[in-house]
């Protein structure tokens, strides 16, 4: 199976730079759909395929019919589109939901409700390109767009391998002409799309893999720890899916960047946040901006009085959690959760402003912004504990083993008994840091390089490059074409 950091997508990148090199501008296009052909299939088989083409072919009619002077009933034409691609959406991911639902309400009332889960094929990427064909569909029909004439150049910006598995969930206005005719790669692009690349397996490799060590050891027997051991487990989650997800996205914005492409950046230091609201607008952004154009804006927004806007809210971070798959535990721990989350920080804000005055302490010092960074970090933790967990039971163990006493596994292994050995551990912990300082320069200088000149950025470049072969994650047991929302 071919992933971002498999040696067959090294191979399907280096064929493609060379091909690109003898072929005009206007025709690298092709190039990029016929490496997004070969990894599609590679990645996820032939049925997924098959089903990227039959939304791709549906949504390419759809704006056929929703776009000039046509006198078709447009607004039908649209709900019958948009009804066509979440049809299929929940076919493959929420046939299972009301079984899900009345499970979650078995742990609730202690009515054990069991079933044996409908097996459907796992159509790659469906998550992220059925929203972008939504998109582009409602942009045509609101006429912020012209429909597409080159079935190719939809095709390519629905199939394009640098966002298709993961995202970024892009817009066919910003991408579309792009994709089909990409800018021609100066030095400066090919330096600092290999930069990008390295960043993203510097997440992946020294960081998300070991903490993945740590989290699958723990959660895999949580009933034997207790104590900090599972919130070392929850926090090494909450870290080991920021590297595992930006990381994935370095190295296809890197690899986009190599081709002349610049894609949507998804994610911008969200543990700097310092309310979820913030959180949210700095992890995931791609999806976070499609939810705001496409259903709280037109929900009504914040326009309509505080109790519409609150109801707004909790319906998008409803859809947000049921993006993610079809259980509870994904819908209350990144949606109704996080939404509960944002209502109460905004109801109790004048609360906390009075508080920080009558104690004469500074809302802009430096213990004031640290102090809402760690809030912030450790209320979405607990978010993603439920999105870690098998069951809102499980979870609910979780949480309740936090409180006990410490213990852990009479058979662990390692440092901390939670499968890491020292020299990894230590290694962890060093790129931990190194992470958070390179995250705070970007914090303060936003996008500037950390180092300038060519000839420094090159041997940043090979300065990366040893110590991740030196240091990397790698060896039995490690599995390098996993990142985890590709299960998404």
């Amino acid at each position: 199976m071919m992933s971002y950091t498999s040696y067959g997508f090294i191979l399907l990148v280096a064929m493609g730079l060379v091909m690109a090199r003898f072929v005009p501008q206007k025709h690298r296009g092709w190039i990029l759909l016929a490496m997004s052909l070969l990894f599609m299939g590679s990645a996820g088989g032939g049925y997924t395929i098959c089903f990227w083409f039959i939304s791709t072919a549906a949504g390419f009619a759809a704006a056929f019919f929703l776009s000039g002077e046509k006198t078709f009933p447009k607004r039908l034409v649209l709900i019958a589109a948009v009804a066509f691609q979440l049809g299929l959406l929940a076919y493959f991911k929420y046939v299972n939901l009301p079984f899900y639902t009345l499970e979650a309400l078995g742990e609730i009332t202690g009515r054990p409700y069991e079933f044996e889960p409908a097996d459907r094929v796992s159509i790659l990427g469906i998550s992220f390109y059925t929203l972008m064909i939504i998109g582009y569909n409602v942009d045509v029909y609101r006429g912020e767009i012209k429909a597409a004439r080159s079935f190719f150049q939809f095709s390519l910006f629905v199939g394009y391998f640098g966002h298709f598995v993961q995202g970024p969930i892009d817009s066919f206005k910003e991408m579309g002409e792009s994709l089909k005719k990409p800018s021609l790669t100066t030095f400066r692009d090919l330096q600092a799309g290999c930069l990008r690349i390295l960043l993203g397996l510097f997440k992946k490799l020294m960081i998300s893999e070991r903490l993945a060590v740590i989290v699958d050891t723990i959660y895999g027997d949580y009933s034997s720890y207790g104590g900090w051991y599972l919130f070392l487990a929850a926090a090494s989650f909450s870290l080991q899916l920021y590297t595992d997800f930006s990381g994935c996205m370095d190295i296809v914005a890197g690899v986009s960047r190599l081709f002349g492409i610049r894609l949507a950046e998804n994610f911008r230091q969200p543990y700097f946040s310092e309310t979820i609201a913030e959180f949210w607008r700095r992890w995931h952004i791609t999806l976070g901006a499609f939810l705001r154009k496409y259903v709280y804006i037109p929900l009504g927004g914040n326009r309509k009085g505080k109790l519409r806007k609150y109801l707004n809210i909790t319906v998008v971070f409803f859809l947000s959690g049921l993006w993610h798959g079809g259980k509870w535990t994904f819908i209350i721990g990144t949606g109704l959760l996080q939404c509960a989350y944002m209502i109460a920080g905004e109801l109790l804000r004048p609360l906390s402003d009075r508080l920080f005055g009558l104690l004469h302490l500074d809302p802009a010092s430096l213990a004031a912004k640290g102090f809402r960074r760690l809030r912030t970090f450790l209320l979405v933790t607990a978010g993603f504990v439920l999105f870690r967990s098998d069951s809102l039971t499980m979870a609910g163990e979780i949480f309740a083993g936090m409180l006990a006493p410490a213990r852990y596994a009479e058979y662990g292994e390692g440092v901390l008994y939670s499968g890491l050995g020292t020299a990894d551990f230590t290694v962890l912990l060093i790129s931990l840091v190194i992470l958070f300082l390179f995250s705070l320069w970007r914090e303060k200088n936003g996008d500037r390089p950390v180092v300038r000149g060519e000839g420094m950025q090159t041997i940043l470049c090979f300065g990366i490059t040893f110590v991740i072969i030196l240091f990397g994650c790698y060896g039995k047991g490690y599995d390098m074409s996993s990142f985890i929302y590709s299960q998404f």
